[in-house]
C-alpha cells in the first residue's frame, strides 16, 4: 500500500480528458484478422441449459466461487450466450464505429456437443473456431490463480484501444473498460440463470496467448475475463 496518492491522483485525473494520445488515425487501421479461423453456427439451446431462474431469483442466487464440477459444459451454449451479451453491448451503447466492438475469446477446456475443447472467438456478428485444446499449452498458464483452469471454461473479453483512444482519449479507455466490465456480468449472470457458476477475474495471463488470439495490447486487448461451470454438487 502507497500513502503518496500522487500518482494515482494525476492518472484519474487523466480520464478527463477526450484528447486522443495517439495519431486519431485507428479507423485507418484493422486489427489481424484470422484468415484460418472456421465459422461455427451455435445450435439452438436444450432444455437443460435453458433459464431456470429469473432475474430476481438470480440474482439472490449468485455467487463468486472458485469451485467447480468436473462435467463439461456445451460449448454451443457459451458461444450463443456470449453472441447475445456482445450484440446487447452494440446495440446499448451505439459505439462499436466509433470506439471500436468488444470482442470475446472462449477458452473451452471440458466440452460436451458438437463442439469440441479449444479456442473460440465471438463477435456480434458469429462465432468461430481459431484452435484446439492442444494449441493453448497448460490450461494454468491463462490465469494468476490455478483455480481458473479447473473451471470448464474462460471467456476474455477484448476491446480495441486504438480505436476507443482516437474517439476520446483517456475517456475512451474508461469506456472500454466499462463496457467490458457489464459484457463480463451480463455473461456471468446469463450463466448463472441457467444453473451454471463461475467468477469474474482480472488476472487474464494475455501473453499465454498472445500469438493465437493476435492480441497486440493496442488494437486488440483484454480487459476482464470469467469462468464458468457447473457446480459441486453438494
Amino acid at each position: 500500500m502507497r500513502s503518496d496518492l500522487t500518482a494515482m491522483n494525476a492518472v484519474l485525473e487523466g480520464f478527463a480528458t477526450r484528447t486522443s494520445t495517439s495519431d486519431g488515425l485507428a479507423t485507418e487501421r484493422h486489427p489481424v484478422p484470422f484468415t484460418t479461423a472456421v465459422p461455427v453456427e451455435p445450435a439452438p439451446e436444450e432444455d437443460g441449459l435453458r433459464p431456470v431462474h429469473d432475474l430476481r431469483d438470480t440474482l439472490l442466487r449468485r455467487r463468486s466461487t472458485l469451485q467447480y464440477a468436473t462435467r463439461p459444459v456445451r460449448t454451443e451454449t457459451v458461444l450463443s450466450l456470449l453472441r447475445e451479451v456482445l450484440v446487447r453491448d452494440g446495440d446499448d451503447w451505439g459505439l462499436d464505429t466509433e470506439a471500436g466492438a468488444l470482442e470475446g475469446f472462449v477458452f473451452a477446456l471440458r466440452s460436451e456437443g458438437t463442439e469440441a475443447p479449444g479456442l473460440y472467438r465471438v463477435t456480434a456478428e458469429g462465432s468461430s473456431r481459431l484452435a484446439g485444446l492442444e494449441a493453448l499449452g497448460p490450461a494454468e498458464d491463462l490465469g494468476v490463480q490455478r483455480e481458473f483452469a479447473t473451471a470448464a471454461g474462460i471467456v476474455a473479453l477484448y476491446a480495441d484501444l486504438d480505436r476507443s483512444d482516437s474517439w476520446a482519449g483517456t475517456h475512451g479507455y474508461r469506456i472500454s473498460a466499462v463496457r467490458a466490465s457489464m459484457a463480463a456480468y451480463d455473461f456471468n449472470l446469463r450463466c448463472q440463470s441457467r444453473g451454471l457458476v463461475g467468477t469474474l477475474f482480472g488476472g487474464f495471463i494475455p501473453s499465454a496467448v498472445h500469438d493465437l488470439v493476435h492480441g497486440d495490447g493496442v488494437q486488440r486487448h483484454p480487459l476482464l475475463a470469467a469462468t464458468y461451470a457447473h457446480p459441486v454438487q453438494d
